[in-house]
């Protein structure tokens, strides 16, 4: 995920890529403050993302979302700016979401979530597809790869669940050395003598749980 940061105060722009840095599948491809230089910059890198100030000199940025809006294809605008009073004014030129400095980097993190669902890569034959993050019922450890169960399918990627778990953190909870389970679909733990088991909306089988993890289910409910 390509993303441009516009602002004229070089310390908010690299204030923005510090809190942007945790996401690994965000790249910087440009910063600039100069508003006159947007658009041959989403020209030329064309990111899917734009965090721009309003008070710049020149050209302001709502004028600079207006021309962006446009573009073909055109990025997703978000504001970063001092000033909450031109958020109305914001939306009208199609920003996608207005944040007030100073910005803090989880309301950033769940705004960016909301507009780029996390999503997955995995092969069918010789075609890409992509799996959004929140479709993943169950991930399962299979020799070197990892199997991933969704309401209709399955897939096959070649990440660990340690990378997942630590990528989607909000997302998954480990009930197993060798199973995660979507955390807001998972149903209550039961115990049948032999070990503990819970159940995960819309996966249609029952998946064992460790002692260890069950523990630690039982203490964070």
């Amino acid at each position: 995920m390509k993303y441009l940061v516009v602002d004229d105060e070089p310390l908010a722009r690299q204030r923005i890529q510090r809190l942007l840095s945790p996401l690994s599948d965000y790249e910087c491809c440009a910063q600039t403050g100069n508003a006159e230089e947007v658009i041959s910059l989403v020209e030329c890198h064309q990111p899917q993302l734009v965090l721009l100030d309003i008070s710049m000199p020149g050209m302001d940025g709502l004028e600079v979302a207006k021309r962006l809006s446009t573009m073909d294809p055109s990025p997703k605008v978000v504001f970063i700016s001092a000033h909450p009073e031109y958020a109305l004014e914001a939306f009208g030129v199609f920003a996608s979401g207005y944040l007030v400095k100073p910005v803090q980097q989880s309301e950033l993190h769940a705004l960016l979530r909301h507009l780029f669902p996390p999503r997955i890569k995995y092969s069918i034959g010789n075609h890409i597809r992509w799996l959004e993050v929140a479709d993943v019922l169950v991930a399962r450890a299979e020799d070197k790869y990892t199997q991933l169960f969704f309401e209709g399918g399955e897939a096959v990627v070649d990440m660990s669940l340690k990378q997942l778990q630590i990528r989607y953190p909000e997302h998954f909870v480990q009930v197993h050395r060798n199973t995660l389970v979507k955390r807001t679909q998972m149903q209550s733990l039961t115990y049948d003598g032999d070990g503990y088991y819970v159940y995960v909306t819309g996966y249609p089988e029952a998946i064992a749980v460790s002692r260890r993890a069950a523990q630690a289910i039982k203490s964070s409910s």
